[in-house]
């Protein structure tokens, strides 16, 4: 069960305000490695990815931009997925010396009951850890993502009198407004939401796992030198 639960936060500057912030979080939780393991680089490697989307989400939650917000909440579901496929394997170590060293792609790999980590398995996997409809918000951001007929259905409009009209532009449509708003404020909290699950259950619970290690198999070195995350610094 997890410790980090789904909260909707209707407050749009606070919501701002958590989005950007997930980086100095994370960066609390980095500074706690010092036996550094392959679970370690790994964890490292995701979180890079995961608060390098910050800015951009921010920018794109300014313009209600739906194509960016929920092709970076994917991106961000990802990034979840892929860190939770190594609570799914026989040996996390070798699990990410796979993806990591000899370039293995997670969907060929497979779980302790032999089946594959595919998009969909992890989605169910994470969902069914969560108590949460993982897959089919996965499904609903791909609908934004991938080209559809919801691309046209953004840029028709039917009128009174059987007309239509076309409306191709970077802005989105002044009459849509409360529906793109609604959209971007749903987008922003599944965006936080999943960023927190990574950092604040996923490594956390990996950290807390590593404490109690006896086993040194996946020990990569020794440091006493902190670890900084470079986008903190950027901040600095």
């Amino acid at each position: 069960m997890s410790k980090v639960k789904y909260q909707f936060i209707e407050n749009e500057d606070e919501l701002r305000f958590k989005i950007n912030t997930l980086d100095k979080v994370a960066n609390e939780y980095l500074m706690k490695i010092e036996d550094l393991y392959m679970e370690d680089l790994f964890f490292m490697s995701v979180i890079d990815k995961s608060i390098k989307l910050i800015d951009t989400f921010l920018f794109a939650l300014d313009r209600r931009n739906i194509t960016i917000l929920a092709t970076l909440t994917r991106v961000q579901m990802d990034c979840v997925m892929r860190a939770f496929a190594g609570t799914m394997v026989s040996d996390s170590g070798d699990f990410c010396k796979a993806v990591l060293v000899e370039n293995v792609p997670i969907n060929k790999l497979k779980d302790t009951n032999n089946q594959k980590l595919t998009d969909k398995h992890l989605c169910e996997a994470v969902g069914k850890y969560l108590n949460l409809p993982v897959y089919d918000l996965y499904k609903k951001v791909c609908g934004f993502v991938h080209f559809s007929s919801a691309s046209f259905h953004n840029i028709a409009k039917a009128g009174e009198n059987c007309d239509m009209t076309m409306f191709i532009s970077r802005e989105n449509r002044k009459d849509d407004k409360q529906e793109f708003e609604r959209l971007s404020l749903e987008l922003a909290n599944q965006f936080f939401f999943f960023g927190s699950l990574l950092i604040e259950e996923l490594f956390a619970s990996w950290l807390e796992q590593k404490s109690h290690k006896t086993d040194k198999f996946s020990f990569i070195y020794t440091t006493h030198m902190k670890i900084y995350s470079l986008a903190v610094s950027l901040y600095d």
